[in-house]
């Protein structure tokens, strides 16, 4: 089964990301994020509310490597704007009551 053309109209496709730099750009995000609610000494705060060890979250930051469930409680736990963490554009957080 072939795949549909793409509507012209609807503008250029988006350009594929680099699967390295996308983890790393999400890595420094989540980090941006830990920084601004817990500061420059939260991360064993943030690991222990996410059920990690200091160690491990700060090789997610690193890395930008977290599982789903623990991007959902992340999501959860700080408001974060799940289109800013994957892309870097919009609000960086979400406004309570919005819907995603």
């Amino acid at each position: 089964m072939a795949l549909p053309e793409p509507d012209p109209g609807s503008g250029p496709e988006p350009e594929p990301r680099d699967g390295i730099s996308s983890k790393l750009e999400l890595g420094s995000r989540l980090r941006a994020i830990r920084l601004e609610i817990y500061g420059q000494h939260g991360a064993p705060m943030l690991a222990l509310a996410l059920g990690f060890s200091s160690r491990a979250w700060l090789e997610a930051e690193s890395q930008g490597a977290i599982s789903a469930e623990s991007m959902l409680q992340f999501l959860v736990l700080t408001g974060a704007h799940p289109h800013w963490l994957l892309t870097g554009e919009g609000p960086t957080y979400q406004r309570r009551g919005e819907s995603i």
